[in-house]
Protein backbone atom coordinates (compact mmCIF):
# COMPACT_ATOMS: atom_id res chain seq x y z
CA UNK A 1 0.00 0.00 0.00
CA UNK A 2 0.97 4.22 -0.32
CA UNK A 3 0.25 7.49 1.20
CA UNK A 4 0.30 10.68 -0.26
CA UNK A 5 2.46 8.96 -3.28
CA UNK A 6 -0.26 6.51 -3.51
CA UNK A 7 1.84 3.88 -4.83
CA UNK A 8 3.24 3.22 -1.21
CA UNK A 9 0.03 2.41 0.21
CA UNK A 10 -0.81 0.29 -3.08
CA UNK A 11 2.59 -1.47 -3.43
CA UNK A 12 2.21 -3.19 0.98
CA UNK A 13 -1.41 -4.85 -0.43
CA UNK A 14 -0.25 -6.58 -3.64
CA UNK A 15 -0.67 -10.20 -2.26
CA UNK A 16 -1.96 -13.44 -3.66
CA UNK A 17 -3.04 -16.12 -1.95
CA UNK A 18 -1.44 -19.41 -4.14
CA UNK A 19 -1.78 -22.84 -2.02
CA UNK A 20 -2.20 -26.22 -3.12
CA UNK A 21 -3.81 -30.12 -2.37
CA UNK A 22 -1.92 -32.64 -0.95
CA UNK A 23 0.94 -33.90 -3.96
CA UNK A 24 2.30 -31.53 -6.12
CA UNK A 25 0.95 -33.68 -9.41
CA UNK A 26 -2.36 -33.16 -7.97
CA UNK A 27 -2.62 -29.48 -7.09
CA UNK A 28 -5.49 -27.77 -7.68
CA UNK A 29 -5.25 -23.99 -8.88
CA UNK A 30 -8.96 -24.20 -9.12
CA UNK A 31 -10.03 -21.90 -5.20
CA UNK A 32 -11.21 -19.24 -3.57
CA UNK A 33 -9.56 -17.81 -0.80
CA UNK A 34 -9.68 -15.01 2.06
CA UNK A 35 -7.47 -13.32 3.86
CA UNK A 36 -6.96 -10.69 6.58
CA UNK A 37 -3.42 -8.58 6.61
CA UNK A 38 -1.40 -6.26 8.66
CA UNK A 39 1.62 -4.31 7.64
CA UNK A 40 3.98 -1.43 8.48
CA UNK A 41 5.85 0.63 5.79
CA UNK A 42 8.56 3.07 6.49
CA UNK A 43 7.69 6.72 4.37
CA UNK A 44 10.50 8.13 3.30
CA UNK A 45 10.99 12.24 5.27
CA UNK A 46 8.59 10.66 7.73
CA UNK A 47 9.61 9.39 11.25
CA UNK A 48 6.80 7.22 12.13
CA UNK A 49 5.81 4.24 10.54
CA UNK A 50 2.58 3.91 8.26
CA UNK A 51 0.36 1.20 9.85
CA UNK A 52 -2.53 -0.39 8.58
CA UNK A 53 -4.95 -3.54 7.72
CA UNK A 54 -7.33 -5.00 5.45
CA UNK A 55 -9.10 -7.95 4.23
CA UNK A 56 -8.31 -9.44 0.40
CA UNK A 57 -10.42 -12.03 -1.65
CA UNK A 58 -8.96 -14.15 -4.30
CA UNK A 59 -10.28 -16.23 -7.22
CA UNK A 60 -8.43 -19.52 -9.31
CA UNK A 61 -9.69 -21.26 -12.52
CA UNK A 62 -7.28 -23.74 -13.79
CA UNK A 63 -8.18 -23.60 -17.63
CA UNK A 64 -5.64 -25.62 -18.79
CA UNK A 65 -3.03 -28.54 -17.76
CA UNK A 66 -0.62 -25.83 -16.81
CA UNK A 67 -2.23 -22.87 -16.96
CA UNK A 68 -4.45 -20.57 -14.47
CA UNK A 69 -6.18 -17.03 -14.64
CA UNK A 70 -6.93 -15.05 -11.68
CA UNK A 71 -9.03 -12.12 -10.14
CA UNK A 72 -8.93 -10.69 -6.83
CA UNK A 73 -9.89 -8.25 -4.82
CA UNK A 74 -8.98 -6.05 -1.59
CA UNK A 75 -9.78 -3.66 0.49
CA UNK A 76 -8.09 -1.43 4.03
CA UNK A 77 -6.85 1.85 5.43
CA UNK A 78 -3.70 2.76 6.84
CA UNK A 79 -2.57 5.58 8.90
CA UNK A 80 0.67 7.86 9.92
CA UNK A 81 0.76 10.97 12.35
CA UNK A 82 3.16 13.57 10.98
CA UNK A 83 3.28 17.14 13.04
CA UNK A 84 0.45 16.33 14.94
CA UNK A 85 -1.68 16.14 12.25
CA UNK A 86 -2.86 12.00 11.46
CA UNK A 87 -3.10 11.35 8.47
CA UNK A 88 -5.34 8.44 7.24
CA UNK A 89 -6.03 6.36 3.25
CA UNK A 90 -8.61 4.52 2.59
CA UNK A 91 -7.62 1.76 -0.65
CA UNK A 92 -9.71 -0.50 -2.29
CA UNK A 93 -8.72 -2.19 -5.60
CA UNK A 94 -8.87 -5.27 -7.96
CA UNK A 95 -6.49 -7.35 -10.07
CA UNK A 96 -6.71 -10.03 -13.27
CA UNK A 97 -3.94 -11.75 -14.18
CA UNK A 98 -2.88 -15.70 -15.34
CA UNK A 99 0.03 -17.99 -14.30
CA UNK A 100 2.15 -21.13 -15.46
CA UNK A 101 2.56 -23.89 -13.08
CA UNK A 102 4.50 -27.19 -13.70
CA UNK A 103 5.83 -29.87 -11.32
CA UNK A 104 9.78 -29.75 -11.02
CA UNK A 105 9.17 -32.56 -8.21
CA UNK A 106 7.12 -35.22 -6.70
CA UNK A 107 6.19 -32.47 -4.00
CA UNK A 108 6.75 -28.87 -5.48
CA UNK A 109 5.64 -27.01 -8.49
CA UNK A 110 7.31 -23.84 -9.93
CA UNK A 111 5.08 -20.93 -10.70
CA UNK A 112 5.20 -18.04 -12.56
CA UNK A 113 2.69 -15.07 -13.28
CA UNK A 114 1.73 -11.65 -14.09
CA UNK A 115 -1.26 -9.19 -13.07
CA UNK A 116 -2.81 -6.03 -13.92
CA UNK A 117 -4.10 -4.30 -10.88
CA UNK A 118 -6.30 -1.42 -10.58
CA UNK A 119 -6.29 0.67 -7.41
CA UNK A 120 -8.32 3.90 -5.66
CA UNK A 121 -7.16 5.44 -2.44
CA UNK A 122 -8.77 8.43 -0.47
CA UNK A 123 -6.20 10.51 1.67
CA UNK A 124 -7.54 12.71 4.65
CA UNK A 125 -6.03 14.57 7.22
CA UNK A 126 -7.39 14.92 10.47
CA UNK A 127 -10.75 13.77 9.11
CA UNK A 128 -10.86 16.76 6.22
CA UNK A 129 -10.35 15.20 2.39
CA UNK A 130 -7.09 15.97 1.07
CA UNK A 131 -6.82 13.83 -2.52
CA UNK A 132 -8.22 11.03 -3.95
CA UNK A 133 -6.81 9.35 -7.13
CA UNK A 134 -6.88 5.94 -9.28
CA UNK A 135 -3.60 4.24 -10.43
CA UNK A 136 -2.73 1.36 -12.24
CA UNK A 137 0.30 -1.17 -12.00
CA UNK A 138 0.92 -4.57 -12.76
CA UNK A 139 3.05 -7.52 -10.72
CA UNK A 140 4.99 -10.18 -12.16
CA UNK A 141 6.11 -13.08 -9.97
CA UNK A 142 7.48 -16.20 -9.58
CA UNK A 143 8.17 -18.85 -6.90
CA UNK A 144 7.86 -22.63 -5.72
CA UNK A 145 5.04 -24.27 -3.69
CA UNK A 146 5.55 -27.82 -2.02
CA UNK A 147 4.77 -30.33 0.80
CA UNK A 148 6.98 -31.03 3.76
CA UNK A 149 4.75 -33.58 5.30
CA UNK A 150 1.02 -34.43 4.48
CA UNK A 151 -0.90 -31.91 5.41
CA UNK A 152 1.54 -29.02 5.47
CA UNK A 153 2.61 -26.65 2.51
CA UNK A 154 5.37 -24.31 2.78
CA UNK A 155 5.47 -21.69 -0.37
CA UNK A 156 7.83 -18.46 -1.23
CA UNK A 157 7.66 -16.09 -4.00
CA UNK A 158 9.22 -13.20 -5.11
CA UNK A 159 7.06 -10.33 -6.47
CA UNK A 160 7.77 -7.02 -8.54
CA UNK A 161 5.04 -4.73 -8.18
CA UNK A 162 4.96 -1.56 -10.33
CA UNK A 163 2.76 1.79 -10.09
CA UNK A 164 4.14 4.85 -12.40
CA UNK A 165 7.23 5.36 -11.28
CA UNK A 166 7.30 3.70 -8.26
CA UNK A 167 8.01 -0.41 -7.90
CA UNK A 168 8.59 -2.66 -4.84
CA UNK A 169 10.20 -5.84 -5.04
CA UNK A 170 8.70 -7.92 -2.46
CA UNK A 171 9.68 -11.81 -0.68
CA UNK A 172 6.80 -13.63 0.10
CA UNK A 173 6.70 -16.82 2.47
CA UNK A 174 4.19 -18.85 3.42
CA UNK A 175 2.47 -22.41 5.16
CA UNK A 176 -0.59 -23.87 4.22
CA UNK A 177 -2.42 -26.60 6.65
CA UNK A 178 -4.36 -29.23 5.21
CA UNK A 179 -8.05 -29.60 7.01
CA UNK A 180 -8.51 -32.05 4.48
CA UNK A 181 -8.03 -32.35 0.46
CA UNK A 182 -10.32 -29.19 0.00
CA UNK A 183 -9.76 -26.56 2.74
CA UNK A 184 -6.74 -24.95 4.07
CA UNK A 185 -5.80 -22.76 6.70
CA UNK A 186 -2.99 -20.43 5.46
CA UNK A 187 -0.66 -17.63 6.97
CA UNK A 188 1.84 -15.58 5.43
CA UNK A 189 4.98 -12.84 5.39
CA UNK A 190 6.26 -10.74 3.54
CA UNK A 191 8.99 -7.76 3.44
CA UNK A 192 10.55 -5.41 1.23
CA UNK A 193 13.22 -3.01 2.17
CA UNK A 194 10.50 -0.48 3.80
CA UNK A 195 8.30 -2.31 5.21
CA UNK A 196 6.45 -5.94 6.53
CA UNK A 197 3.25 -7.35 6.87
CA UNK A 198 1.50 -10.54 8.24
CA UNK A 199 -1.45 -12.11 7.02
CA UNK A 200 -4.24 -14.89 8.01
CA UNK A 201 -6.37 -16.77 5.47
CA UNK A 202 -8.16 -19.83 4.43
CA UNK A 203 -8.59 -21.20 0.86
CA UNK A 204 -11.55 -23.59 -0.70
CA UNK A 205 -10.40 -25.76 -3.35
CA UNK A 206 -12.67 -27.08 -5.96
Amino acid sequence: MKMIKCQKIILTSALIALTSTIKAETFSYTFISAGYTIFNEEIDGINEDLEGDGVGFDLSLNIAKNFAITAGYATGSADVSVSGSTINADIDGGSVGAFFHTPVSESTDFIFGADFIRSNVDIDIDGAPFLSDTENGNSIYAGVRGMIAYNVELNAFIDRVKFDDSSSTDINLGASYYINKLFTLDAGYSFNKDGTSLSLGATKYF
